[in-house]
This record gives C-alpha cells, sequence and structure tokens, in this order.
C-alpha cells in the first residue's frame, strides 16, 4: 500500500477518553517486542505549554550531539511531522515499513480498523524510534494522560506536566481538579521524577504532587528550580537574566510571550536533571538554542510589513496568555484579527476575550470538516466582526487593512493557522 491509501485508510475515530484502549495498545506493544524500551523517554502532558516545552527539550538535546525522536501534535502543514528525528519529519517509505511491520504483529484479535488514527502514529512513532535508535524520544501526550495513547508507554524517565486549565472538559471532566487527575496519569512508579510548570491552579499543584508522592517519583516545582528575569522585550527578540544550575548568564530568547518564559523554565528544569543524571548540556549549548529556536504556530511571524502572527490559542487560558503578550509588548494602533475555532471549544469566553482589544476582527472557518465551527456561527458572538469564510482570503484582507506599520494576527485553532502556514 502507499503513504496516501494507507492515511486514508485509517479509522478517523477519537477514542482518547476511553479507559480500555491503553491496555489494548500495550498488549500490540508487547507483540512488537516492546520498541518503547529500546531508548530514554521524556514523557509530557498538559493542557497548554506541551509543543513549546518538547521543542526546547529537543533542541537542548541535540545540542548536545545526541540523536532525539519528538513526536508532537497537531502537524502544521503535513502530517508527518508529528514524527521527527533531529528535526527531520518520517519519510514515507519509512511510513509504509512501519505501518506494514506493525501489521504483520497485531495481535489474532485485532484488524488494522480496531485502531484509530492518533493510535496509529503512536505505534509507528514508538516503533521508528527504536528503528532508528535514537538515543531519546520526547513524546506528547494528544490528548489528558491517563487515557491518552502515549500512555501505554512504561514509567518514562521523566515525567513533565505544562500548565493545566480546562480544555476537553467533555471528555476529561468539567474542573481542574479532574484535568489534573488525568495528567497526572502519565505519573508511574519506576520514573526518576516529575516535572510541574509554574503557574498552577492550587488544586492542580495538589494533585500532581499527590500523585508523584503515591508513585515515590520526585517531585520538580520548575518555579523554585529556574529564575528568569526580563531585561528587555520586544516583537523580535526578549533578552533574559536567567540562573538556574546549569545557566547564569544573560540570554537573548527568541521566543515570544510570557507564556513561554514559563515553558523556558520548564525546559531549563528538565535540563537540570538531565545534567544530574549523566547528560551534559553546556551553558553555551543552552544559549545557542535560546537564540535560535523558532516554533511554528506560537506566536510565529510570518511578515514585517505589517507584522504578522500566527498562534494556535486554542483555549481560554492559552488566549488570555496571548492578550496578556500583546499587552505587554504592545500592539499598533491598527490590530486585525483573524479568528475561527472548533465548536467543541469554549467559543464563547474565547470572542469575549478577542472583543476586549481595540482591533478589527476577521472571522474564519478552520479547515475541519466536522468539527469546524462555521464563521457565519461565530458571527453571534462578536456582531461587529467581518465573516471571509475562506482562512487565506480572510488572512489577505486583513493584511490589506492593516497599515504596514500595523499588525495583524491569525489565532482561534491550529486548523486555521496550519491554512495560513501551508500557503506562506
Amino acid at each position: 500500500m502507499s503513504y496516501e491509501r494507507i492515511i486514508a485508510s485509517l479509522n478517523p475515530q477519537m477514542r482518547g477518553g476511553d479507559n480500555d484502549r491503553v491496555g489494548m495498545l500495550r498488549r500490540v506493544l508487547a507483540k512488537l517486542n516492546h520498541p518503547e524500551r529500546q531508548y530514554r523517554i521524556i514523557h509530557i502532558a498538559g493542557t497548554n505549554g506541551k509543543g513549546s516545552t518538547g521543542s526546547l527539550i529537543v533542541n537542548f538535546l541535540r545540542a548536545a550531539n545526541l540523536k532525539v525522536g519528538h513526536f508532537s501534535s497537531p502537524a502544521m502543514v503535513d502530517q508527518r511531522e508529528q514524527i521527527q528525528v533531529n528535526g527531520q519529519m518520517i519519510a514515507r517509505t519509512a511510513f509504509v515499513a512501519t505501518y506494514e511491520k506493525i501489521k504483520r504483529q497485531l495481535p489474532d484479535d485485532l484488524s488494522t480498523a480496531d485502531l484509530t488514527v492518533f493510535e496509529w502514529w503512536m505505534l509507528i512513532m514508538l516503533q521508528y524510534f527504536a528503528d532508528q535508535k535514537v538515543d531519546w524520544a520526547v513524546i506528547e501526550c494528544g490528548l489528558g494522560g491517563q487515557n491518552d495513547a502515549t500512555n501505554a508507554i512504561e514509567a518514562p524517565e521523566l515525567a513533565i506536566i505544562t500548565h493545566i486549565a480546562l480544555d476537553h472538559t467533555r471528555i476529561l471532566g468539567p474542573t481542574i481538579k479532574n484535568i489534573a487527575q488525568a495528567k497526572a496519569g502519565i505519573i508511574k512508579p519506576g520514573s526518576q521524577a516529575v516535572i510541574l510548570a509554574p503557574h498552577q491552579e492550587p488544586v492542580a499543584f495538589q494533585e500532581i504532587l499527590k500523585k508523584a508522592q503515591a508513585c515515590q517519583v520526585n517531585f520538580l516545582d520548575s518555579e523554585k528550580q529556574a529564575a528568569i528575569k526580563v531585561l528587555d522585550q520586544s516583537w523580535s527578540k526578549t533578552q533574559l537574566q536567567i540562573k538556574t544550575a546549569a545557566i547564569d548568564s544573560t540570554c537573548s530568547f527568541r521566543l515570544l510571550g510570557a507564556f513561554q518564559l514559563d515553558n523556558l523554565k520548564t525546559a531549563l528544569t528538565a535540563v537540570d536533571w538531565l545534567k544530574q543524571t549523566g547528560t551534559e548540556i553546556t551553558e553555551e549549548q543552552i544559549k545557542k538554542v535560546l537564540a535560535q529556536i523558532t516554533i511554528p504556530g506560537r506566536l510565529q511571524q510570518i511578515g514585517t510589513h505589517p507584522l504578522c502572527f500566527l498562534d494556535g490559542a486554542h483555549n481560554p487560558d492559552a488566549a488570555s496568555r496571548l492578550i496578556q503578550t500583546l499587552n505587554q509588548l504592545g500592539y499598533p494602533k491598527k490590530l486585525v484579527l483573524v479568528l475561527g475555532f472548533l465548536k467543541d471549544k469554549n467559543v464563547a469566553q474565547m470572542a469575549q476575550q478577542y472583543a476586549q482589544l481595540d482591533a478589527q476582527i476577521i472571522l474564519a472557518t478552520p479547515d475541519q470538516q466536522k468539527r469546524a465551527l462555521p464563521a457565519e456561527e461565530l458571527h453571534q458572538y462578536l456582531p461587529d466582526a467581518m465573516v471571509i469564510d475562506d482562512a487565506w482570503t480572510a488572512y489577505q484582507k486583513a493584511v490589506a487593512l492593516a497599515d504596514p506599520s500595523g499588525m495583524v494576527l491569525v489565532t482561534g485553532s491550529f486548523y486555521l493557522i496550519k491554512e495560513i502556514e501551508a500557503r506562506i
């Protein structure tokens, strides 16, 4: 089968909240002779910040000349971006060969259609990383933690919980406590440590700490481990004073936003842990990563006159942090937003948040056939906004409306911003 035919055949169901799936996937891994045991694993869960934290850690490990696998979602342009080794996404031929290898080893009571598309990507990732002989795998949960497909792995060496907020409440539960308990499911007896990102709700902090203690896993609070002071900031970079066990220096940090400082504290706490456990990462290597790193879809600059940014702030917590960054850095008089959401998100709250900005708003429909909220329906929450259904047309209109000295920001859903990213 070709790559395209395999992708078209995969079961599109979302089963991330079903508690029977992880056990089934562990049976598949056992039949494959446990590929996930052939490398060291850092497992990341959280509502917001997984992608940035994971990317920072991957870059730190690569700077230390290690071979590193990275599993993250959603992809921006090509689905194969989800599985990368040293920054190179899995080749179509390798994807097909790995799929066929797993297909031949499926337990007798399972067919290819019994596994969902995300479960297939997860299994292919684990096997491919083993075949590629990576030193480390940085694996991000898709949804939740306890019942996420990635939790089929055994205890990772290091578990990381990024910022916890309300999202996917239909699956994970209606409260921060419910969601924290779901995320804490990646903490298992046998892990060496769990790192918790800064600025957590007290109930979330307590749930993660309680689970770490129950599993006898060392608990590291990144708020206490890493000290970061902002010396200067602009829309091009941030100057920081950083003090951790691994680095005490002034650094230039290319990622924008207050939320990225939390992700950086978390990643630097991971660097401290890595150094303590035998992985040498130097201060110069850290500084080089911070000065050069870019992450698609996280305040990603795609234009200069006007300034144009893409950001995948897809829930109220992420929207709040994005707006905080806009207010901190200051935005031009002419700000044009292009917004589009999925209908299973808290759209009313996010619309209210963006309405507070002094901005012209254009509404578009993300390219996600089943889950997208039509722009016309979004219009009821933002009646003063303009409706242009097609994302690329909406972006072009936004650029035309903003003065060369103005700013365009496309946000609301990764499915919206990836349409723009694909056309740039």
